[in-house]
């Protein structure tokens, strides 16, 4: 039987070489642990989880589980003492956030735009335009299924500079700016 119990202060860098010298922990490790523990005698369902190492070594240490884990975790300390400054600049993080967002829109396009973002763009501002582009995303993807595009099909957004706006807008979204490309094989 296999016990879900672990050593204390267990670190586990990588899966050591098994069960190929190229092997590393991803999500797939999960499939072929259970594979593995339990002796299944058909074979790994893709080629990703033959290669993926496995945990079984880890959780077959223990027959007990440990008696020195705390029974209720303490509150976690505050980091800052009161609100958000939505009114500041925004960190070099959340401009990374706010490209990625743009991209999304496909403004990241606009390099004027961009250049807006690092320079003068509050931690508010980002929230909204951030805000903003999951909304448009998720209506372009709406509208590509009423057009019966499919699932193999990518929606790429395009900029306008005529349907642009710096709020969102409860309205069906614009056709004439977004477009359809086949999602490319790997």
């Amino acid at each position: 039987m296999v016990s879900p119990w672990i050593e204390k202060a267990t670190v586990v860098h990588g899966p050591n070489g098994s069960p190929t010298p190229t092997s590393e922990y991803e999500h797939s490790s999960v499939p072929a642990t259970v594979r593995k523990i339990f002796n299944f005698s058909s074979p790994s369902l893709t080629q990703r989880e033959a290669w993926a190492g496995t945990f079984e070594g880890i959780l077959q240490t223990r027959t007990e589980p440990r008696t020195d884990c705390p029974e209720q975790l303490s509150n976690p300390v505050k980091i800052r003492q009161g609100d958000a400054n939505e009114d500041a600049k925004v960190s070099e993080f959340q401009q990374e956030l706010i490209q990625y967002a743009a991209v999304q829109k496909g403004e990241n396009i606009l390099t004027s735009y961009l250049g807006k973002i690092e320079k003068e763009m509050t931690v508010r501002e980002g929230k909204e335009y951030i805000e903003d582009a999951v909304k448009r995303f998720f209506e372009s993807g709406s509208a590509a299924e009423l057009m019966d595009v499919g699932e193999e099909q990518i929606v790429k957004m395009r900029p306008s500079l005529s349907t642009r706006s710096s709020k969102p807008q409860n309205q069906i979204p614009s056709y004439k700016n977004r477009s359809i490309i086949t999602k490319s094989r790997i």
